[in-house]
């Protein structure tokens, strides 16, 4: 396939349009005296293209983990990973894993990865696009046309990726100039949710519904769909569309009065849960003339390390421009493999000299079995590769987690993360930088393991169709109760993966299906910080002790085993007010957030 990516190493004059069209410490704000550079590199097409390109590079960023070593998986701050703690929190230093898991995340050392001013970053930038593309001159209307179409796709997305961390925030749709004192204080929650939807809608009259080859990567229709149906669902989600009985659990970050509706509707409605249900169903309808489809062809397992003998879930994740890809981040290609090359923080990868992406056994535990019961770990055992198979747990669990004395490939072999004993030496995987530990489970999705362990066939997933299936049943169920139709969009992921389909009558039973059908489908996709904030889980989840499993050597009858036990591996504690991420203090002491007068805008109790 012939590629040509947007996520591209940008010539020194493009980053002159960015020093005009970003500022470091005042990014609500365009520095003056820039107008002839603008309208140079808007004046033909090829030379907006680059413009087009780092708008691109600065909006469509979200979990992808970015070529530096602070930058970790983001599931570091969830119950799907431990990095070890505090000996690795320079690892995730770019989220503020280490503080923000032991419950000491402040307003100037959050887990916004950019942090705040980026994102104002990318909107300017769709924005510049959105004002100056129609002074290309060499361009037709058709192209001109959908460069706005992806520029009104970015500016929701970075306001979607605002709102999901800091609540109602300020709306920007020009770039802002610089002249004049501004004052955009936070948007109700109602307004940001519908501005973005607004915006989508624009995106998708715009937009083709297909791309060529040499386009991969750029947005489409029905990416500005997927955008539209998944804010609908946050929105109508427990954390801003809270019913009655769960006010009690959110008062810790709520102010108790009128500013309020910067962090929830006022009231709750059902009807939300109808909206995107609606929105959800959209894609799936959509999706067709998009050429997108569920991934399937009828093999649930894998049973090797090469492309022919991969399971379908894993297929998804390793076969580059799959059918079921709405759209993805390609700077992985652009770079001919840098990024996953180097980091993403695993042993798996880097051996020795990797951080290790630690699997807690909570997260194990929600794989069910194969035959769809639940299960519980027990305290120890005799050799842990061969309980692990004995389980015969969900097949993405084994697509997903690796595990001492798994056959990972022909690179590494054997993994060897146990602790020596009975005449065996450590395990190749066995220590870090705090000495011997004998952590023996680890995250490999994303993971280089098959085709040599080649880096090159992955591309970051912004949006799968599998999310809009479960979306649906989610939103289905809570609007109508578990219906037929909610049911066979959930069974229909279940079967892909090989799973028995449920068959369930309680409203109450679906939801935990399904919320745990998201949790197993989308595992170290970036989905677990945002589902469980959104259903006002995470401090239940998300306070308590992590554990994990460590193994040692053990001669039985003159051959190895691995003999393991369950062990503490951290304390998560998640304070209530940790479901709106806290403004950074110099934008909080400028007084535009809240009424400039009594209220400064920071989200409660920070």
């Amino acid at each position: 396939m012939k590629k040509n990516f947007l996520y591209i190493i940008i010539p020194a004059f493009v980053w002159l349009l960015v020093g005009i069209c970003s500022c470091n410490k005042d990014f609500l704000e365009k520095p003056k005296g820039g107008a002839v550079t603008v309208d140079t590199i808007f004046h033909t097409k090829n030379q907006a293209q680059y413009a087009v390109a780092q708008m691109y590079n600065l909006c469509l960023t979200t979990y992808f983990p970015m070529n530096d070593p602070t930058h970790c998986r983001p599931e570091a701050i969830t119950d799907e990973l431990y990095i070890l703690h505090p000996t690795y929190d320079w690892a995730c230093s770019s989220i503020n894993a280490g503080s923000y898991n032991t419950g000491n995340e402040s307003p100037d050392a959050t887990i916004d990865k950019g942090g705040y001013g980026s994102h104002y970053r990318g909107i300017r930038q769709a924005n510049l696009v959105l004002r100056n593309i129609d002074a290309v001159t060499d361009a037709d209307a058709g192209w001109i046309s959908d460069v706005k179409g992806q520029a009104l796709f970015c500016r929701a997305w970075q306001h979607f990726e605002l709102f999901r961390l800091y609540g109602g925030i300020p709306l920007v749709t020009e770039p802002l100039d610089g002249t004049q004192e501004l004052k955009i204080r936070r948007s109700a929650v109602a307004t940001v949710v519908d501005s973005i939807v607004h915006w989508c809608d624009e995106a998708i009259a715009l937009l083709p519904p297909t791309r060529s080859a040499k386009e991969y990567g750029r947005i489409t229709s029905l990416a500005a769909r997927a955008l539209k149906a998944r804010i609908l669902l946050y929105a109508a989600s427990p954390l801003y569309n809270t019913p009655a009985d769960m006010k009690a659990a959110i008062a810790g970050a709520r102010y108790g009065d009128g500013r309020d509706s910067v962090l929830a509707y006022p009231d709750f409605s059902k009807e939300r849960w109808n909206t995107a249900a609606q929105a959800a169903l959209d894609v799936i309808n959509h999706a067709g003339q998009s050429g997108v489809a569920l991934y399937n062809t009828g093999k649930p397992r894998t049973t090797g390390d090469s492309y022919a003998s991969l399971g379908d879930y894993e297929a998804v994740s390793n076969v580059y421009a799959n059918q079921e890809l709405i759209l993805v981040n390609t700077a992985n290609q652009a770079q001919s493999g840098f990024f996953w090359g180097r980091y993403l923080s695993s042993k798996l990868r880097l051996a020795e000299w990797g951080v290790k992406n630690n699997v807690p056994v909570e997260f194990m535990q929600q794989y069910e079995k194969a035959d769809g019961t639940k299960w519980t770990l027990p305290s120890h055992g005799a050799d842990f590769p061969t309980d692990v198979q004995a389980l015969d747990l969900d097949p993405r669990f084994y697509q997903t987690i690796a595990y001492d004395g798994m056959h990972y490939n022909n690179v590494r072999g054997t993994l060897a993360y146990y602790r020596g004993g009975d005449g065996y030496a450590d395990g190749k995987l066995s220590s870090s930088d705090a000495g011997l530990d004998g952590f023996s489970m680890e995250a490999y999705k994303f993971v280089a393991r098959i085709d040599n362990m080649n880096d090159n066939h992955f591309a970051w997933p912004v949006f799968r169709l599998a999310e809009f299936y479960l979306s649906y049943a989610e939103a289905e169920n809570e609007y109508k109760g578990p219906t037929a139709e909610a049911a066979r969009y959930l069974n229909l992921i279940r079967e892909r993966a090989g799973m028995p389909d449920k068959n369930i009558s309680d409203q109450a039973v679906f939801r935990a299906a399904v919320q745990n059908e998201r949790t197993i489908e989308f595992a170290y996709e970036g989905f677990r910080y945002n589902d469980l904030n959104r259903w006002l889980k995470a401090h239940i989840v998300l306070n308590g002790t992590l554990h994990g499993v460590q193994t040692t050597a053990k001669k039985v009858n003159g051959a190895l085993k691995r003999s393991w036990q369950v062990v503490s591996f951290i304390n998560r504690v998640f304070p209530v007010k940790y479901y709106y991420v806290p403004f950074p203090n110099n934008e909080v002491s400028k007084n535009y957030l809240g009424d400039g007068a009594s209220w400064n805008g920071q989200n409660p109790n920070w």
